[in-house]
Order: C-alpha cells, then structure tokens, then sequence
C-alpha cells in the first residue's frame, strides 16, 4: 500500500507540537476527529512549512469518468508566511492527468488548484472543515468529470510563469500564419520581483540596454484543454511539450535557423540576438480536438544567442565570430543544454481591445476632426480614444504653457510645444503604432501654410468637434466650411457648473448656428438654468501682455464634464437626430440634466438678408394672435445679427406690454416694464440675444402684408435701427402665416411667407 504514495520529506511531529496557526488547527480537528471523512496519517515540518497527510474518503459513482478513487491520500502544505493558498498535493503515483491542477516543476505529486479566488479574499471565511469539504467535492466532481463545468472558459495549457512580456499587438496577424520578426525588448519595472519586459519592432532610440531578439511562431494542432504536465525547462522538454500538438519543434527550428542565415540583409541582427519562441496552441473541450474554442498564446524566453542555438542544434560550427556551414549532414543535437523559461505575455494595446475593455464591441473608425484640445478638449479626446473610438485629426494652434498644466491631460515635458502635437505623442503612446490621431498646428479660421491640410481634414471628416469654446469658431465651422461633415459643439460655461452640447442632425438641417441660438433662449426662459452666463471672479495673468490672462476653472468640474461630454457625444454621433443638452453640476459634484427637442428651423432669404428662425417662435406668435383675436396684438422680437455674413436670427418675443393699445384695426405696442424685460434677457445671455424689432398681428381674412400704418411704423422703425447701424425688422401675422420684412418693406406673395 505505501508503495502506491510519493513520499516527502521533513520530521515527523505530533500535531499538538505544529506552530503555524492554520496547520494546526486543520491537523487537530482530523486527528480528534472533528472533521467528517477524513483520517490523519502523519505530520511533517520542514523548513518554514508544515505538512499535514491525511486520507480522505470520497464519494465517488459506480461509473467514473476519471479513476479517482474511494479514499485518496492527501498532503496539504503550509507556508510560514501564509501569503499564498496551502498546497494540497494527491499522493497517489499514478494520479490521473485531469484539469485544474497547478503546473509544477515536477509532474508528481500532482498539486490541486481549489480555487479561482485571490487567498486574501478567501483567507478571512478559511476553517479546516471548509477546506477538506473543498477538496472532498473537487476530488468527486472530478471524478464525474463535471469539476469544469461547460459555461468555464477553458483552463489554460501551461501555467506558472517566470516574468512577464509585452508584445507588439500586431505581432500575429494571423492564427495560420507562421512568421519571424525582430524585436527590441528592454526591462522595465523597479527591478524587485518577476522579471518584466516590453518588446518593441523599432529600437528605442533612448534605451542602449535594449536587446535584440527574434521571434519565431508555431502554431500546434488543436489539444484538449487542462493537459497540464510539468513547465519545459529546456528545448528538449518544451519539444516534447509540443510533440501532442503535432509539430517537430525542434525540426521547425532548424529549418528557419537556415533560412535566417541565408537573409544577407538581416543576417548578423538575428543571429546576435536571443530568441523568443511563440506557440499558437488552440484548445478544444472534452477532446474534441476538431473544433478549437479558443487559442492559447505562450512565450518562451532562451537564454542564449540565435548563433550559439544554431550550433547546440547541430545547424552550424562557430568559429570565434564566424558561422561555418555544415558538410555533409548535421551534428548531433544538444537541445536538452538550451534553457528556456516561460514568460507571461500581453500585447500592447490596440483599438479593438481598447473598446472592448470600455464595454463596447468593437472600435468605430468615424472620421473627427477635433477643434480646439485645452482643458476640456484634452480630457474628451483622450476618453474617446481609450475607448477606441473615432480615428482623429486635431487641429489647435496654441502652445501649451505652465498654467495649462493644472487642468490639461499633458504634463510638463509638452509645455512650449503645440498642444495639438502633444496630444497626437501623447495618445500615440497609449495606442502604438497606429494611424488613428493626426495633429495639424493650425488657426481652423486661419490656418496659413496648413491651409490645404484643413481643408482637407474637415471635408473628409464624418464629425467636426468644436471644443474651442469659441462662438466666432463654432460660427465659421458651421457656415464657412464646406463639407457634408455633421458638427458638434461641446464646451463649459464660464463657471464651468455647466456643460453644453449642441449636435446637428446628420442631414445638417438644423445648423450649429442655429441650435446655438436656441441654446440662448434655454438659457433665458429656464430659471433652473440662471447664473450660467455668471462671470467668475478669480481671473489670473500668467505672461506681461494684456492678453496673458486665464480664468479659472475647477478641475473637478472639467474631469465631471469630460465624462459626460465623451459619453453623451458618443450617443448623439449615433442618432442622427440633433441635440441640445445642457449638464449642470452642484457642489456636491451630482449632474442635472436639461435635455431640449430642437426646434424645426426655417431659413428664407429679404434681400440680401437671410432670416433664420424656428417653428417654436412661429407658434408663440402665433398662440398670441390667436389668444387676443379679434383684436390685433403683437410685441417685440428678440434675437441676433450676424452682420459679417448678413443673418438675422429671431428667437423669442415678449408678451405684449400692459400699456398697449389693442383693437380689431389697430395695435399701438407699449412700453411699461419692457427695457428691463429686454436688459434682463441681454443679461442671462451675455448680450446674445436682444432687441431686434417688432411683430403685430393682422386681424382675420387679412393678409399679413403692411398696412399704411405699418408702412410709417416701418420708417420709425428704421431711423430707430440706423442708429445701431442694424437693418430694420417687422414680422407681420395673418391667416396665412407671417411676414417677414428687413431692410425696406416689399409686398410679398403667400409663398414667400413663414408658416
């Protein structure tokens, strides 16, 4: 019977006499037999552990899928630091090869693996009755051959690295293919610890400790999974490793060790540098080796150079430097002298991992062209690119400077430099070697000798993000520039509480410009919006010129509104309808948010002018008409100039002053409590919206085209708007719509009308 257990070694003790904690109480609760199904056979310590070998009886079923049997005999040892899981050992020599068990360095005693939870976790519920109840049912759901059950992703082949690689993500582009590459790899890390490298297909230009090595792909047959023996420690073993995949290891090696040296070009580079060997083994379940589930990647490290390899395979003779062709045959190889170690591997990030760990299923290649990248910018577009999102041209001209640093993404080696070649550096570096970011140093409204490349950028972008915070940009973007691109404009308030975003349909038939002026009326009419054109007090200088001066901003705020922009732009670039939201966050950092249904808008050109206004106000105007009939009413308008390019947009009205005389043929408008309505208006939107003329109703059956009447106010009107150098307006209500009139009046037919 005792010839069927490995044995081990250490002195036998009493188990009173064991002084690690867990140790004892496990051997103590056997041995007084306080645990069901379990007898004590003996207790050993060595140095800085204890052992305790008990038998444990299982139960098992008549017909077993693996032969574990009815009583099995079991070593479960202790560390002194107790940092890591007790190893629970089968003593039986011919224990079978089954799954979930710990990659040793040697194959028997096979260890156990019990759990797939981190031991600090575990070590706060440990008892000795839980744990031998553990190892009583991983015993018996093994021998029933449901242990791993069919929704567990498949248990590695190999485990138990000794350090750590990472791998240029587009090293493999293929499962089939099989191909060589020189990389670079370099240490990284404190120096304490496993061993960590990072591979690179370039040679760092800053690292003279990079080492060149050369990897080489094999990819083996389908195997089922858990085949878990004993790590390789050399070529010979990891060969026999492979063998059951189906490939010659070895023979593969030394058919590409030719072929290298026949590579004039790359010759000395890789026969001077080490070798990594890459398997590609796939796994199957329950031995279906025909349908491979998943692929498992593992890297093996030799330890000697390419050139001295050749040699111990018996491909070439070294002579000092020089590599002497064989003649005659090869040499008898030595390939149980070449040490391996097997490296944990990684590859750098790339787009489509990127969006997978944000939760998405893959990476989106949308075309951006990102307009201004400071304190909000910076954070927006570094979120979507972590995510995998958008392949992005940047396009800024400012320099970053010492006080950006308290707000922007960038930090204190890209001051003086562009802010728009630092962030393409920057987020090259989180994503290599890919075509994703572009940076233009550029004025978007005057790019000077980048001209054709912004022209370019913005008409072949599928978005262009405005993140400039600047109105006279977020103008030029939506009216000056020629593309089909949809816009968006996300930027703060000067508080920074709030956060606005403006996205035009994907039809652009509600312009930027357009939504910026329905944003303004939000602002007006909603008192839970007030304050957001506050000014901030706190504005600092950084530089000499009257311009050197920046405000201040909460960083707690940007990183809020980073966020939420990022999401919310993510969303909105996927609906093709247009957005208006507006986010504002309290003290307490919780976010409130205003989402408004842009309204239809209308466009049609008085003259030179060309009038933009929107459904909303139509049927305001058209509510108050209906509201006083029979009598005539009306109001001022409130809204906008833009004189350079010869737009007036009309937004709102107030209601009809108190003072004012209506009747079925006449309105005279008053004038009680309307400058400071109007002032109050000016002041909630920083003057964007004001005064901008007047409206009054027709009453029924009666075409809104101007009366006599209207034709003397029309004048006064005029004289009255000449001295702000503005045209004259008037907007005329009827049963067929409304009027619009700016510059001179002109009679015009119903189709010209707004409705």
């Amino acid at each position: 019977m005792e010839g069927r257990f490995i044995g081990l070694s250490g002195v036998i003790v009493e188990p009173y006499q064991l002084k690690l904690t867990k140790a004892r109480l496990l051997a103590l609760a056997v041995a007084r037999n306080l645990v069901e199904y379990a007898l004590i056979v003996e207790c050993r310590r060595l140095d800085g552990m204890e052992v305790i070998i008990f038998d444990a009886e299982i139960e098992v079923p008549q017909l077993r899928v693996h032969p574990i049997e009815e009583i099995e005999r079991i070593a479960v040892i202790f560390q002194e630091a107790d940092d890591s899981y007790p190893e629970v050992l089968a003593l039986r020599s011919d224990f079978p090869l089954v799954s979930h068990l710990n990659l040793r360095e040697s194959e028997f005693p096979r260890s156990l693996c019990l759990y797939d939870e981190r031991y600090d976790d575990l070590k706060v519920r440990w008892t000795p009755h839980r744990f031998i109840a553990r190892i009583r049912e991983w015993l018996s759901l093994t021998a029933q051959g449901i242990l791993h059950q069919d929704d567990q992703p498949l248990e590695p082949l190999l485990l138990a690295c000794s350090g750590h690689v990472v791998l240029p993500h587009d090293l493999l582009v293929s499962q089939q293919e099989q191909l060589q590459d020189t990389l670079y790899i370099y240490a990284k890390g404190s120096g304490s610890g496993d061993l960590f490298f990072t591979a690179e297909c370039e040679k760092p230009s800053n690292s003279n400790k990079a080492i060149a090595v050369t990897a080489s792909v094999h990819l083996c047959k389908p195997q089922p999974h858990g085949i878990i023996r004993q790590k390789p420690k050399t070529l010979s073993e990891l060969t026999d490793f492979v063998s059951t995949g189906g490939i010659d290891l070895i023979s593969e090696l030394r058919s590409r060790l030719r072929r290298w040296n026949e590579q004039p070009e790359k010759r000395d580079e890789v026969l001077n540098s080490n070798l990594i060997i890459i398997l590609l083994l796939p796994k199957s379940r329950k031995g279906d080796v025909h349908t491979p589930e998943s692929l498992e990647i593992r890297v093996f490290y030799c330890f000697e150079k390419i050139s001295k390899i050749g040699e111990k395979l018996g491909v070439w003779s070294l002579f000092g430097k020089d590599i002497g062709t064989l003649i005659g045959g090869d040499m008898p190889q030595q390939a149980d002298t070449i040490a391996v170690d097997l490296l944990n591997h990684s590859f750098h990030l790339n787009r489509e991992i990127a969006a997978h760990l944000n939760g998405y299923p893959s990476s989106v290649d949308v075309s951006i062209s990102a307009i201004g990248v400071g304190a909000l910018g910076s954070p927006v577009v570094t979120n979507f690119f972590r995510a995998g999102f958008g392949k992005w041209t940047i396009i800024d001209h400012d320099r970053l400077m010492p006080h950006n640093l308290g707000r922007h993404v960038l930090n204190d080696h890209f001051v003086g430099y562009d802010k728009s070649a630092g962030m393409a550096f920057f987020l090259d570096s989180i994503i290599k070697r890919t075509d994703a970011v572009k940076a233009i140093p550029a004025n978007v409204m005057a790019p000077g000798k980048h001209s054709d490349e912004v022209k370019d950028a913005l008409k072949t972008s599928d978005v262009i993000l405005d993140m400039s915070a600047s109105v006279s940009v977020a103008r030029f973007l939506s009216l000056d520039i020629n593309s089909s691109a949809r816009r968006v404009s996300l930027f703060m308030n000067p508080s920074g509480q709030d956060l606005v975003l403006l996205a035009e349909d994907k039809c652009r038939k509600s312009r930027l410009d357009q939504l910026e002026m329905q944003y303004y009326r939000a602002i007006a009419m909603n008192d839970d919006l007030s304050g957001h054109f506050e000014a901030v007090e706190g504005r600092r200088r950084y530089g000499q010129s009257c311009r050197d001066v920046t405000s201040t901003l909460p960083q707690d705020y940007i990183a809020l509104h980073s966020a939420i922009g990022s999401r919310a732009t993510r969303e909105v670039t996927a609906d093709p309808d247009a957005h208006l939201i507006i986010w504002r966050a309290d003290a307490l950092g919780n976010a409130r948010r205003f989402e408004l249904t842009p309204a239809v808008t209308i466009q049609v050109w008085r003259g030179d002018w060309q009038v933009c206004t929107d459904m909303h106000l139509l049927q305001k105007l058209q509510e108050c008409r209906d509201s006083k009939l029979p009598k005539e009413t009306g109001g001022v308008l409130l809204g906008s100039f833009d004189m350079e390019r010869k737009i007036v947009y009309i937004i709102d009205t107030l209601p009809s002053p108190l003072d004012s005389e209506e009747w079925p043929t006449l309105y005279i408008r008053g004038t009680r409590g309307l400058r400071s309505a109007v002032d109050s208006i000016s002041e909630k939107t920083d003057g964007m919206l004001e005064y901008i003329g007047e409206w009054h109703s027709h009453p029924r059956s009666c075409p809104p085209i101007p009366s006599q009447d209207d034709l003397k106010v029309f004048s006064w009107l005029t004289a009255l708007m000449e001295k702000e150098g503005l045209p004259a307006l008037m907007m005329i209500g009827g049963d067929e719509g409304f009027g619009c009139f700016v510059g001179e009046i002109q009679r015009e037919p119903a189709s010209a009308l707004l409705k």
